[in-house]
Parts: C-alpha cells; sequence; structure tokens
C-alpha cells in the first residue's frame, strides 16, 4: 500500500513544469531550514573546521543555500526519467572525460570515480550513464523497501547498475573488469577499523581506505569525478573528470594505501575549496576521533 502511495505522489510531481516543482521543493527546504537548528549548527560546526577564518555570516548564508539546493536536486530527480540524451546534451558540459578513456584503453579496464556529495550527485551519474556509458555506483540502502525500490529504480534507468554498500567489493571487482566506471563516495564518516586517519582540511578525518585497497588490488586508476552545478543557470551543470591519482603498487601495501587515500581526500577538499556552497555540509564528517578527543559536534546534540 505505502509503495502505491509513494508511486501516485511521485506521478503528480512529475506532471508538475521542473521550474516550478523545483521552487516549490526549494521553499519547502527553507522551511526545513528555519526550523531544523540541529542540522544548522551541524553545517556551522563544520565550516568552522573547514574555513576557521570564515565569517559567520558567510558561514551562515552557505548552510542556507544548501538547504535550498537539496530543494532543487530533489526536484530534479524527480524528473531523471525525461532526462534523455537531448536534456543532458541541453544542459550538462562534459570536461576531462579523455581522461577516463586514457585508463581504459591503457590497463584495459574500468576505473574507479572518487566522488563526494557534491552538486547534484545523482544527476551526476544518470548523465555520465545517459551520453557516454553506464556506469556502476556503491549505494546505501534506504531503510524503507518500498522507497528504496522506487528510488533504485530511477538510478538504474537508463542502465546504471546499484551496488549495495554491504556486498560491494566483489560487486565492484566484476563491474571493473567490465569495463564499468565504479563511482566511490568518499565524504562520509567511518569507524576506525573502516579507514584510516588522513588530512582533511584542518583536522584530520577517518576516511574509507576502500577505495585505494580495491585500485591497488586491481590495479585500476581513480580519477576525480565531480559534479558542479551552474550558479547562474541552476538546471545547467558541468561534469568534470580528473587525470589518474598517481598510485605506486610496488610500495609497501598499507604505506600505499594511507598516501592514496589521503591524495583522494585531497581532491575532495579542492573542489570543495573551489566552491563551498556546493557540498553538503550536514553530515558529522569529523565525528570519529582518536581515542582521547573531544567530539567537535557536542554543542549539535
Amino acid at each position: 500500500m505505502k509503495e502505491k502511495v509513494f508511486r501516485a505522489a511521485l506521478r503528480l510531481m512529475e506532471a508538475i513544469p521542473l521550474p516550478i516543482r523545483a521552487a516549490l521543493f526549494e521553499l519547502v527546504m527553507l522551511l526545513v531550514w528555519a526550523v531544523d537548528g540541529k542540522h544548522r549548527k551541524i553545517g556551522r560546526i563544520n565550516l568552522r573546521i573547514a574555513f576557521p577564518e570564515m565569517e559567520d555570516r558567510e558561514a551562515a548564508r552557505i548552510v542556507r543555500l544548501c538547504y535550498a539546493r537539496m530543494g532543487t536536486a530533489a526536484a530534479e530527480f524527480v524528473h531523471l526519467p525525461k532526462m534523455d540524451g537531448k536534456y543532458i546534451e541541453e544542459h550538462v558540459r562534459f570536461e576531462g572525460v579523455e581522461h577516463i578513456r586514457r585508463s581504459e584503453q591503457e590497463r584495459g579496464l574500468g576505473v574507479l570515480a572518487l566522488t563526494g556529495h557534491f552538486g547534484n550527485w545523482e544527476l551526476s551519474a544518470h548523465s555520465y550513464g545517459t551520453v557516454i556509458a553506464p556506469m556502476a555506483f556503491i549505494v546505501r540502502p534506504l531503510s524503507n523497501p518500498a522507497w528504496d525500490r522506487i528510488v533504485t529504480e530511477r538510478r538504474e534507468c537508463i542502465g546504471n547498475r546499484v551496488i549495495r554498500k554491504s556486498n560491494s567489493a566483489k560487486e565492484v571487482m566484476r563491474e571493473v573488469r567490465r569495463g564499468t566506471m565504479v563511482g566511490i563516495l568518499i565524504d562520509q564518516n567511518v569507524d576506525r577499523h573502516k579507514g584510516v586517519l588522513v588530512d582533511f582540511f584542518t583536522k584530520e578525518a577517518y576516511t574509507t581506505d576502500g577505495i585505494a585497497r580495491m585500485a591497488l588490488a586491481l590495479r585500476v586508476n581513480i580519477h576525480a569525478v565531480f559534479f558542479f552545478r551552474n550558479p547562474k543557470r541552476k538546471f545547467h551543470h558541468t561534469f568534470r573528470v580528473g587525470p589518474a591519482i598517481p598510485m605506486d603498487p610496488s610500495a609497501p601495501r598499507e604505506e600505499e594505501v594511507v598516501r592514496l587515500t589521503r591524495r583522494c581526500n585531497e581532491e575532495l577538499e579542492k573542489v570543495i575549496r573551489e566552491d563551498p556552497t556546493q557540498w553538503l555540509w550536514f553530515h558529522r564528517r569529523w565525528k570519529t576521533r582518536p581515542p582521547g578527543e573531544p567530539d567537535p559536534y557536542r554543542e549539535a546534540r
């Protein structure tokens, strides 16, 4: 019953033109911004860690804009089935895809795309899969099974493939060996035993080392892939690919895992510094701390 209600609601929203739908969703998210003191505070703490020199007024502007853009991204996600090749070619500019092609030709395998919750990351995969080639990406299943099925259908509607995080390693290896690009979000906090402590802005952060381990094991390249929303034309985007991140498979494995993970964080930090308004600041990125170090989010409890 719930699934039927969700699908009916989606059909209703799909009938609304994208600009009007986006305006409505943005308004809803600004209402959320007005009452959601907890996540506003988390966003401000994160910005204080990343940009200690930033004035409070600018931090408040960024946090508010992040809420509004979540509404824009949600409106675009509803629109995904209507975003065909013509739409993508008119709204998305691709930069650096030749780097991926070069890695594929040199290695005879797919590549690993490091990315994060930056711009409209859902539309990023859809755009690449529609115009360039189907890709795969790792996701965390949603808690509601009905909603998870619906969201997965939209993510896979043009031939992309969702990989469940719980059994991702084998699936990633299978896709890479098929020549598929696999997207991996690296900007979430992880427990100590699931990652390594490396630099991220002004404070070290436990970061997943899975992408580094898979790249070294499979001898495949990692490319930074980020999706920039045009601040002046909000439904227009740039899909940007960076060159392969250098790695040394002959180096001591654990040392190279740490070094490569640090380089991945550097790529993420670089794009966030370029436009801080595009990253999702509401996640407790620096939550896991070394023993004895205080929780930076105590005031947001």
